[in-house]
């Protein structure tokens, strides 16, 4: 496979990045990536008004938080499908991590305050792309704008996690509603005025079509639009690798991707950082 010469460069010396990246979040519509200095043994936040980094090929986990302290994984294992190892995620968070994608239980296997907490259903809404998701009800707001949605609206509540799991696989399957969508499906959108009729009317047939199917309330849109990005995109962004070396101006940030201009616009991906070794030194 076709390596870049920075790759071959940051794969030689990843080992000696200072910072290990361990959370990506957005409050409101700031978004903020949490770094473990490991040099001065504290948490920073990376600055993501500047996109002069490097990021490491590899992943190791990012440990987990004791209240408000942060304790670094003990064996840095390293990881690939989720930022946690079992370990650590079973300490802090969730025994069985594919549980993540698909509950195995109502929380009676393992007790956990998050299976049995209620869940709802959404609709997100890319332009007029929709997709269909759940969350637990106390971060749905939180949910939709890391996922870079332009609008979404709750089609429904349910009182466990693996019950809306259930719902939500039968209603993508009878009406046809993805649960995903590729990246670079969803980067064309930024080049492009969002159809906030379009959205309306999506909506609108979706209320009549989940009442007769499912008898199912949807709520009203609510519309997402403090990203702090300026759309439409004179282009369609570039997906990069997360690994590697990355320079450029910043355009802006929506849901998962900073976009930023070098030799064109790109978009990186910034969970996928999350895990990694970043070192913002010139290599």
């Amino acid at each position: 496979m076709f390596a870049r010469a920075d790759q071959l460069l940051v794969e030689r010396l990843q080992d000696k990045f200072p910072l290990h990246a361990v959370d990506f979040h957005w409050e409101g519509f700031e978004p903020h990536l949490v770094c473990f200095d490991l040099r001065e043994k504290k948490i920073s936040e990376f600055d993501l008004h500047d996109v002069r980094f490097a990021a490491s090929k590899k992943k190791t986990c990012v440990g987990q938080w004791d209240g408000d302290e942060y304790v670094p994984c003990p064996k840095q294992i390293p990881v690939s499908r989720f930022d946690q190892c079992q370990e650590c995620a079973g300490e802090s968070f969730i025994p069985y991590q594919d549980c993540i994608f698909e509950p195995r239980c109502d929380g009676e296997l393992c007790d956990l305050d998050f299976c049995r907490r209620e869940h709802v259903l959404y609709v997100a809404f890319y332009d007029t792309r929709m997709k269909l998701g759940m969350s637990s009800t106390r971060r749905v707001d939180r949910r939709l704008v890391e996922q870079g949605a332009d609008a979404y609206c709750v089609i429904g509540k349910f009182p466990t996690r693996k019950r809306a799991r259930d719902a939500e696989k039968a209603i993508s399957l009878r009406l046809r509603i993805p649960q995903a969508h590729r990246q670079e499906h969803l980067l064309r959108g930024l080049a492009r005025p969002v159809d906030s009729e379009g959205i309306r009317k999506r909506h609108e047939a979706l209320a009549v079509t989940l009442e007769e199917a499912f008898h199912l309330r949807p709520e009203p849109v609510t519309w997402l639009d403090g990203y702090p990005i300026e759309l439409p995109l004179r282009e369609v962004p570039r997906l990069e690798e997360a690994w590697g070396r990355h320079d450029g101006e910043v355009v802006g940030v929506k849901g998962r991707w900073i976009i930023f201009e070098s030799s064109g616009l790109k978009a990186l991906n910034l969970p996928d950082l999350t895990a990694r070794f970043l070192d913002r030194r010139s290599l």
